[in-house]
């Protein structure tokens, strides 16, 4: 059995929401970025490490943070895990996402 590999986006704008499949490890794999590192203060290399779980894990600022929940959140994974990753406790989380939703129904 072959595994597709969905190829990294173009744009940071793309990056939040492109997840595929890295052939190497047969596994989800989402990623953030291929042509920056970077975007206005965020470390997207540090935020794609988290998100894939990565060891090992990064300081995140709070910029990051919620821009990893947010990923993992797209990915169905649960609040106490996302809040393990991004270094945050479960509550904020559940904050953030009460927020999001508020925001998108706005």
């Amino acid at each position: 059995m072959s595994a597709t590999h969905t190829p990294r986006p173009h744009s940071v704008a793309a990056a939040r929401t492109l997840v595929g499949t890295d052939p190497s490890r047969q596994s989800r794999h989402i990623y953030v970025s291929t042509t920056a590192t970077s975007q206005g203060g965020v470390d997207l290399m540090a935020v794609e490490r988290v998100v894939n779980g990565e060891l090992p894990l990064p300081e995140l600022t709070e910029v990051e943070q919620e821009m990893a929940a947010r990923l993992m959140t797209r990915e169905g994974y649960p609040a106490h895990r996302i809040a393990e990753r991004v270094g945050v406790e479960s509550r904020t989380v559940t904050r953030w996402r009460a927020a999001w939703k508020k925001k998108e129904e706005s």
